[in-house]
């Protein structure tokens, strides 16, 4: 369980970089790819520093399972039901 302590450290954190993310992308609405790309790497330096590369392959499976399940959830919100007549 995470504590409240470092759920605050880490909103802090994300409104830190979004802030900066914004300022980048801002000047250049085209930089959004370059940004995220900038990003990536240094979040992948980050858990291979903190965890290893066995470990951060780990993470970053689990990452690339939340792209999925929040892809089906936009797919499922977006098709509409059929009629019933």
């Amino acid at each position: 369980m995470v504590s409240q302590a470092k759920v605050v450290k880490i909103t802090q954190i994300m409104r830190k970089a979004e802030e900066l993310v914004l300022k980048e992308i801002d000047s250049n609405p085209e930089n959004q790819l370059i940004v995220a790309a900038g990003l990536m790497a240094v979040t992948r330096n980050l858990y291979l520093h903190a965890l290893g590369p066995h470990e951060a392959q780990k993470m970053f499976e689990v990452i690339m399972d939340s792209f999925v399940v929040t892809d089906d959830i936009f797919q499922n919100a977006s098709q509409q039901k059929p009629t019933i007549h």
